[in-house]
């Protein structure tokens, strides 16, 4: 017991000692507003208003635990203390509701509102530690857990809550605490000396969290305090700077002649003083103004003939003034001085150099009407124009064309030759936009790589197709940008006008649709609206949100069709396709789908699933038989497609050789030095390459030197006419003929028929892939596949020789 007190006794000093050093610091901080401050009542408010905000959030508390308490001791403890316990707090809540209703927004606050609030959390704190004292002694193992966590909760709560004013917080807190420890110290069960030190030290936390608090509180109230007194200071800077503060000072007298002429005068009218003063001022600046290479800026001196001649005050008037070369804008105030009779003996003003606030200004004009980069109109400068040639007031509507317009793979230049290539070829397709349209034509940019043209007073359909395919051809010229070769490629959407929309949203939009259909039935080419385009803009929409959930809903799959080798008969590989069907639409076409998850940036995560689902097949295969993925441009020209496949391959234990990555043409469109890296970097890792469709793309056969493919795949539409057409042979052949100069392997894609089976091999040409041999399957169906092949008849020798005799 002695240890106790012992304790106790250092526990009080050592709080005592904390209080008067916490008190001392607030008490630092307000000392600059002693209490018959100005702004310490304001100070006082703002610390009574922040109690009052959480006003009713501790009244409702006050009454649910009320509620509680009665509910729980109401057999138990004496009702006659309950109810008149009840009724206290009652009243408090009451008194902090109207205190609550009443309180407002005041501006000022009295000591004696601050001592009432320290008198009220006291008596509230009182009432509540009577609770445990009261009920403690003869309560059960629950409702001692409930009192004890009560009166932590109300610890807590109410001394965050009066956290604004210390005073109160910390008596509600000690009050509080210290009935409650003495409640718990002389409770019965065994943990209570340890409950009751445990509730002590939160009321010790809550208490260095008030005090902690308050200073941060009355900091900032410091602060806004100070903000304001800067703001008021600085508001009368400016306005005394805005009334007296001058850039040059002039005067003339009642002849017109200058005087007081300083320094600053001098360099800006750049003569000697003597020349100056000998002829009137507006005699000076005239002859100044003769200078002037634009002839309209002279009428500003003659505004100030007229204001001087008027008699009368003056402000902002502009004049400008030649200056080494260049033309630099003044702004003139003056007044007249008069005589005690009113005559005018002259006039006193400033002269102000407003050029660069001038030049900023034209800067904002120009950039609040065009596009920065480009220099073209912007969106804000087309609306207006359309709305113009739109409007439906007397003789005001005139027929027009709107054309929009992007640039193909457009985010793939951007990203694999950097920014900078990306913006001198928005500039350079400016260029051309502004050099083949007519004067009364606009070019103008929506962002990115969109563009768009209104073609005026145009006639027909013909007439803007002829403007149109003539922008086409300009706009497909190769082009340098920074060192770096592009092949320009862009599709065009025409809406006109008044038949395709009379409002500027509903042309813009119909333009849109005709571009999407140019990019997805002709890309480089142009369509005009039509209405059907809205249905098919749905189902792209469709398609593209249907893309997104597609590989997670199990939507996509891959069947393989396989390769023959000609010359030994056997499988000696399988392509990878990707089919998709949608649970609406059924199966889309990959033709359909894979530009749209080009265009919205899904074929990344699409390909690199494609990689894996068929390593992962072709690894149950036999060692002799590969397995071809197609690989779209721009997933082979990202960065991460080698690492990715590295990984790939090592997780399924596969060697690279088994693997061959199909890329098409489109590749080399816009080649750099990263595009062939990039490919050596996937032939280092030891796959094979395939060049697919080779011959309807890109018509430079320049990069066959520079990357050794190990297949070029012959495309199905050479095939499909190879008995129908010589020139489809005839290319054929070269095809083959090429590739065998070249070391690389040959697969006719699309081979159907076993007349095309014959011409092909008596052609020479490696291996065919198509319906002939078998149609795309299953991975499970490949394993019975290859075991029936062996089985199989391969076409008789005399057919082969019959082909050599065909015609080619």
């Amino acid at each position: 017991m002695n240890f106790q007190d012992t304790a106790s006794d250092g526990w009080w000093r050592r709080l005592a000692t904390w209080l008067d050093v916490r008190v001392r610091a607030l008490r630092l901080e307000m000392q600059s507003f002693p209490a018959d401050h100005p702004l310490a009542g304001g100070f006082r408010a703002e610390q009574l208003q922040a109690v009052l905000r959480l006003t009713p959030l501790t009244m409702a508390a006050n009454l649910i635990n009320a509620s509680l308490i009665c509910m729980t001791f109401w057999q138990t403890a004496n009702p006659w203390v309950l109810g008149v316990w009840s009724a206290l707090v009652a009243v408090a809540v009451g008194q902090g509701y109207r205190a609550w209703r009443r309180g407002g927004r005041r501006s000022s606050a009295s000591p004696r509102a601050l001592r009432r609030a320290v008198w009220h959390a006291s008596l509230l704190a009182a009432l509540w530690g009577a609770v445990p004292v009261l009920l403690m002694p003869g309560a059960g193992p629950s409702e001692q857990l409930l009192l004890a966590t009560i009166t932590a909760g109300m610890i807590c709560a109410g001394g965050f809550a009066l956290a604004t004013v210390p005073k109160a917080a910390t008596a509600y807190v000690l009050i509080l605490s210290s009935a409650g420890v003495w409640a718990l110290a002389r409770a019965g069960f065994p943990l209570a000396l340890a409950v009751s030190l445990l509730l002590a030290s939160y009321g010790l936390i809550v208490l260095a969290s008030v005090w902690s608090n308050a200073r941060l509180f009355v900091a900032h109230l410091l602060a806004k305090a100070e903000a304001e007194r800067h703001h008021q200071v600085i508001g009368l800077l400016l306005r005394d700077f805005e009334e007296h503060a001058s850039d040059l000072l002039w005067e003339i007298d009642a002849r017109g002649h200058l005087c007081h002429v300083s320094a600053r005068l001098l360099e800006a009218f750049r003569q000697p003083l003597e020349a100056l003063a000998a002829v009137p001022a507006i005699d000076l600046l005239a002859a100044l103004q003769n200078q002037l290479p634009d002839e309209d800026q002279r009428h500003h001196l003659t505004e100030l003939r007229v204001s001087l001649d008027r008699g009368l005050p003056f402000k902002d008037l502009l004049l400008p003034l030649p200056a080494s070369g260049k033309t630099r804008w003044w702004s003139l105030t003056a007044k007249p001085l008069l005589t005690a009779e009113g005559r005018c003996v002259g006039w006193r003003g400033v002269a102000t150099d407003i050029t660069e606030a001038r030049r900023a200004n034209n800067k904002l004009t120009f950039l609040a009407h065009y596009d920065a980069l480009t220099g073209l109109a912007n969106r804000h400068q087309l609306r207006a124009q359309l709305a113009e040639l739109l409007s439906t007031g007397p003789g005001a509507a005139q027929p027009c064309a709107l054309l929009c317009l992007d640039l193909d793979h457009f985010k793939t230049i951007n990203d694999t030759l950097g920014h900078a290539v990306g913006d001198g070829l928005l500039q350079e397709v400016a260029k051309r936009l502004l050099a083949s349209i007519r004067l009364s034509d606009t070019a103008g940019r929506l962002g990115g790589d969109e563009f768009v043209v209104i073609l005026q007073d145009v006639k027909s359909r013909d007439e803007v197709a002829v403007l149109t395919r003539r922008l086409l051809d300009n706009l497909h010229q190769p082009c340098q940008i920074q060192g770096a070769s592009i092949s320009l490629r862009t599709s065009i959407g025409v809406a006109m006008a008044p038949a395709d929309g009379t409002q500027i949203d509903t042309l813009l939009n119909n333009a849109d649709l005709a571009l999407y259909a140019a990019k997805s039935e002709a890309r480089g080419d142009f369509r005009f609206f039509e209405p059907r385009m809205a249905t098919q803009t749905r189902r792209r929409l469709q398609i593209e949100q249907g893309l997104r959930d597609a590989m997670g809903n199990g939507e996509l799959h891959l069947v393989y069709q396989p390769q023959i080798d000609l010359k030994h008969w056997r499988v000696i590989g399988f392509e990878a396709l990707l089919r998709w069907r949608h649970p609406e639409l059924g199966e889309v076409s990959p033709a359909e789908f894979i530009p749209v998850a080009e265009e919205s940036g899904l074929i990344l995560d699409m390909g690199h699933w494609v990689l894996g689902q068929a390593c992962a097949a072709a690894s149950d295969w036999p060692e002799a038989v590969h397995v071809s993925v197609n690989v779209s441009s721009v997933q082979a020209m990202s960065s991460d497609l080698c690492e990715a496949i590295r990984q790939i391959l090592a997780g399924l234990g596969m060697p690279a050789r088994r693997l061959e990555l199909e890329i098409t043409e489109s590749v080399f469109l816009n080649e750099s030095h990263a595009t062939i890296q990039g490919l050596r970097s996937l032939k280092a890792l030891g796959l094979r390459i395939a060049l697919d469709d080779f011959g309807t793309g890109y018509s430079s056969l320049a990069y066959l030197r520079r990357f050794p493919f190990d297949t070029l795949k012959i495309d199905h539409s050479f095939v499909r006419e190879l008995m129908s057409r010589g020139d489809a042979r005839a290319i054929v052949r070269t095809i083959i003929g090429l590739a065998r100069t070249l070391n690389m392997n040959t697969v006719a894609e699309g081979v159907e028929e076993t007349q095309q089976l014959e011409v092909l091999a008596g052609l020479g040409c490696g291996a065919i892939q198509g319906h002939y041999a078998a149609h795309p399957m299953p991975a499970a169906e490949v394993p019975a596949f290859l075991a029936t092949w062996a089985d199989r008849a391969r076409p008789e020798p005399a057919h082969l020789r019959r082909t050599d005799a065909m015609p080619l």
